[in-house]
């Protein structure tokens, strides 16, 4: 089987080292059986994705936009499964509106064949870890910018008192700015709820392509 993988370089090559240990190819020169799609932060890349590529099974991470709405922009809308960046051996996975069910229980066979283990969840921005991970690290932002406490401070508060492996805002910087704001961005969209509007400090450090933890 041959699998192509697009977007944050880092997943990619990752996705890529996974598929070789499960004996899969990733050449782009010869017809694609599955494609990733990490597109985390650039909406319009993900889109211009979708909707040049076609093949069987198309994964994609739904982390600044629904499955559903990836989906939507796919030539072949049935053929897309909500998935999160691969975390160790752990990936989400969160059918769109639109995905068929035999592609669903191939999307998991192909899965599990790659060694990976499987979390079902509901589909939605950010599915579960980044929605809850970008809300706690904006509300640390707004927290650090309203002058409550500084961000190392935070950090250190979170660490000690709630037993976090990271910070906040050593999170934030994991996953970069521009992931954080892209995630909190699609839940205000799509709910449109004050509790996820992105705190403006969070914007200005994308805009100035800043990390949260630079001066």
């Amino acid at each position: 089987m041959n699998i192509f993988a697009s977007g944050q370089p880092a997943l990619v090559e990752d996705i890529h080292n996974i598929c070789n240990e499960a004996g899969y190819i990733h050449n782009p020169d010869l017809p694609v059986d599955a494609v990733f799609d990490f597109h985390l932060a650039d909406l319009p890349a993900k889109r211009q994705f979708l909707e040049s590529v076609a093949a069987d099974l198309i994964f994609t991470a739904a982390v600044p936009c629904s499955a559903t709405e990836a989906a939507s922009w796919s030539v072949n809308p049935s053929r897309v499964i909500g998935i999160s960046p691969v975390i160790g051996k752990t990936i989400e996975f969160a059918p769109a509106l639109q995905t068929a069910p035999d592609v669903l229980a191939h999307g998991e066979s192909l899965l599990r064949e790659l060694g990976l283990q499987i979390v079902p969840v509901a589909d939605g921005p950010g599915l579960v870890r980044l929605r809850i991970l970008s809300c706690i690290i904006n509300e640390a932002i707004a927290t650090a910018a309203d002058g409550v406490a500084s961000i190392q401070d935070i950090d250190a508060a979170m660490k000690l008192g709630a037993n976090y492996p990271l910070g906040p805002l050593e999170w934030a910087d994991t996953l970069t700015p521009e992931v954080v704001l892209a995630v909190m961005r699609a839940l205000q969209y799509e709910y449109g709820e004050d509790r996820y509007r992105p705190t403006p400090l969070l914007v200005r450090k994308v805009q100035a392509k800043q990390n949260l933890l630079a001066p």
